[in-house]
């Protein structure tokens, strides 16, 4: 059985249609897994902020230098990571400290395209409280 010169067309056709939605679903993959991996990372590094800030509030009720032990800690745990106005918040009364951190992850497609763009800026928000031993 000949295969005609126009079918041989379309079975080329078809495969280039296949590998196209292959790397697209590869791209999609490695950009999610990206994000999650930046949350995650993200969320960690604010985690480990909130306790230094509430250990350093336990042994000197200051705010300010609560809030720079975060900033050191976040620092030394991830470079990339973003504070904002109200990033470090203290509760006086339970010595509870709230950290907020921004980080933009590193993707090959979704930051470029508009709808997915805001999927790339991960937020975490994170509480420690001081340890009571």
């Amino acid at each position: 059985m000949r295969m005609r010169r126009g079918e041989a067309g379309i079975v080329g056709k078809i495969i280039l249609v296949w590998l196209v939605i292959v790397a697209l679903i590869g791209i999609a993959a490695l950009d999610g897994g990206s994000i999650l991996f930046t949350k995650f990372r993200l969320s960690d590094t604010a985690q480990a902020a909130a306790a230094a800030a509430a250990a350093s509030y336990k042994d000197t009720p200051n705010e300010a230098k609560a809030c720079q032990a975060a900033l050191v800690s976040i620092k030394q745990d991830d470079t990339q990571a973003a504070t904002a106005k109200g990033w470090c918040k203290v509760n006086p009364k339970t010595g509870e400290v709230t950290i907020t951190l921004h980080r933009k992850a590193k993707t090959i497609l979704a930051y470029r395209i508009g709808f997915t763009e805001g999927l790339t800026k991960v937020v975490a928000v994170e509480s420690g409280s001081p340890s009571s031993l």
